[in-house]
């Protein structure tokens, strides 16, 4: 099983469909979309954690400089394996930790039987960190995000550049490999531009950028996710 760790700048932007449209346009003339989004956009499925507290949702809201989140994520429900993640942000970077891990583990975990964990102990520290993470907190399921994905890469400064479509989320299944989950739509018609890099941003690609006169916001579709559990609780 592979190990992964990033840690890169990450930019990201409300568009609307025609907006998105025309950047994809300009995009496709100068950049390559990756194996996945060649011919059409691709699923990506994740389902977050949260602890007992819900630390990581209440200290995304605040903005705090230092915060993470954990997820199990599959780009196929099909998939005999996927990723458990943990997105770390430190103040204008983040970083990101990925173990892959089968389908069966990937269940277990999502019941709350961590100590499937230490099958991977020996091969990748990373898996020791989430391990001790997820028991000390007490984290469990909160949140299944699905969207469409339409990827470009560069390889100066590792960039890589995301239009995420047809967002929506379900709070109460949290079957990853569910054929046809309920979801409930969570941004309509707004598409989530993100914009990733290493060390600084090409120049050609700013450029391409500056016309649409961009905002970047702190846009966390895990906490939009949870709208049910923000508004009621």
């Amino acid at each position: 099983m592979k190990k992964l760790s990033v840690k890169r700048s990450e930019c990201k932007y409300y568009l609307d469909i025609a907006t998105a449209s025309m950047l994809r346009k300009k995009l496709d003339k100068i950049l390559k979309r990756d194996e996945n989004s060649k011919i059409k956009s691709y699923m990506v499925r994740s389902v977050y954690f949260d602890s007992l507290n819900n630390v990581d949702f209440y200290t995304k809201l605040a903005g705090t400089s230092n915060r993470k989140k954990i997820r199990l994520r599959v780009y196929d429900f099909n998939s005999s394996k996927c990723k458990l993640e943990i997105k770390k942000k430190e103040n204008d970077l983040q970083r990101k930790i990925s173990l892959w891990i089968t389908k069966e583990d990937a269940s277990e975990l999502l019941k709350g039987k961590y100590k499937v964990l230490r099958k991977y102990f020996k091969e990748h520290s990373d898996a020791i960190y989430m391990y001790h993470l997820m028991v000390n907190g007490c984290y469990r399921p909160v949140a299944m995000i699905e969207y469409n994905r339409i990827a470009y890469t560069y390889r100066l400064y590792d960039t890589r550049i995301t239009f995420d479509m047809n967002i929506k989320s379900s709070e109460s299944n949290f079957n990853l490999f569910d054929k046809k989950p309920l979801y409930t739509s969570i941004l309509n018609d707004k598409i989530v531009l993100e914009v990733k890099f290493n060390g600084e941003l090409i120049n050609f690609i700013s450029d391409i950028l500056k016309p649409f006169n961009l905002t970047r916001l702190a846009i966390s579709k895990y906490c939009l996710g949870r709208k049910n559990f923000y508004y009621f609780e």
